[in-house]
């Protein structure tokens, strides 16, 4: 069996499922990521939330949607059977092998290597040979682009990417790559907006 990766793309669900009934609840595995898609006072909240709920109520498909932090998990949890769709998940190649990916996303994402602000000015990013120099975060199974994985940097790996600006800011490394809209959401909400900042090409 095959898990669908969502890139949401509503006419693919709506090709799936049209005239199908569905004897148990629909198994969505999502990494928690605000704005997009967390749990909040016991609510699943977010605009990825949100559009699922409206296709599987129009499709009258029973679904549950479980938050897993780690990456490996829940490519784990595909390969073995255990979701019927990942939500907002990058697509690689590798991953092809048991994910279907719609033809088109609904989302484009921007990522930025975050820095602490005290950093601003030190460190310069042209190209990323000019990060050969020093210590950069990492996630494990986190879709980086060949580029990123070729370019000899000097990584420092972890499983959770919710981890990262908190290791950023206990100077574990100097830089990390992250999802811009979404850290600078989550970080606003902890107050460390002040103390991040994040790297513009030259």
């Amino acid at each position: 069996m095959k898990t669908i990766s969502l890139w949401i793309f509503i006419n693919v669900i709506l090709t799936l499922f049209n005239h199908q009934a569905y004897s148990r609840d629909f198994i969505i595995i999502a990494n928690p990521q605000e704005p997009y898609k967390f749990r909040e006072e016991n609510t699943n909240k977010g605009i990825d939330v949100e559009v699922i709920d409206i296709v599987m109520k129009r499709l009258g498909v029973p679904y549950k949607i479980i938050f897993i932090k780690s990456d490996a998990r829940i490519q784990q949890e595909a390969r073995e059977g255990n979701a019927d769709m990942l939500l907002l998940f990058s697509k690689k190649k590798s991953r092809a092998e048991y994910l279907i990916y719609p033809e088109e996303s609904y989302v484009n994402i921007t990522w930025n290597f975050f820095i602490r602000s005290e950093d601003k000015g030190k460190i310069n990013f042209e190209t990323l040979e000019d990060l050969r120099n020093i210590p950069i975060g990492a996630t494990v199974d986190i879709s980086y682009t060949p580029e990123f994985h070729q370019a000899g940097l000097n990584l420092e790996m972890t499983t959770r990417n919710d981890l990262q600006i908190g290791k950023l800011l206990l100077n574990r490394f100097d830089a990390v790559p992250m999802n811009t809209i979404s850290t600078l959401y989550e970080e606003k909400k902890k107050g460390n907006l002040d103390r991040i900042t994040y790297l513009q090409k030259l």
